[in-house]
């Protein structure tokens, strides 16, 4: 746990190592969980990672597996969107898409809101994208003589 810890810090250094590695432990926890319930060997539960790439929650308790979802990363611009209802999902593009580029959906529900630390670091554990935009915020609400006027989550 500590070396995972220490490789996410180099990710993404303006995150607590502390909210780093309780986030780590609550994946590997999940992770033990679910191999004892369902009594996985190891090459069993290696797909765990595998299929919570590609689940997301689809609202009123309801998780689903999207076999492609895992293939279209995060962007703070997406140039994709998404939505579920009656049983379904539609995936549009937000703008003109050029051949050959790469998809984007956004993984927050609600753009418009404020990322935090405690976003930035489940960004980094779950899916292993280092929050830049947030680090950028932190870094920016830093004075000369390192205090932060940003007021972080947690």
């Amino acid at each position: 746990v500590l070396s995972c810890v220490e490789e996410l810090s180099l990710m993404l250094p303006e995150a607590s190592k502390i909210k780093l590695r309780a986030a780590v432990e609550m994946r590997l926890g999940r992770l033990e969980e679910l191999r004892t319930i369902f009594q996985l060997d190891k090459e069993v539960s290696s797909m765990f990672g595998k299929i919570t790439s590609r689940a997301m929650d689809l609202g009123e308790g309801i998780i689903g597996v999207l076999p492609m979802y895992d293939m279209i990363n995060h962007s703070m611009k997406p140039n994709l969107a998404l939505s579920f209802g009656d049983e379904k999902f539609s995936l549009w593009a937000l703008r003109d898409i050029q051949e050959g580029e790469e998809l984007f959906v956004s993984y927050k529900d609600n753009e418009n809101q404020e990322w935090d630390e405690n976003d930035a670091v489940w960004m980094l554990v779950q899916w292993g994208i280092p929050m830049r935009e947030w680090a950028r915020s932190v870094s920016q609400s830093t004075s000369s003589n390192g205090e932060v006027h940003q007021v972080l989550a947690g």
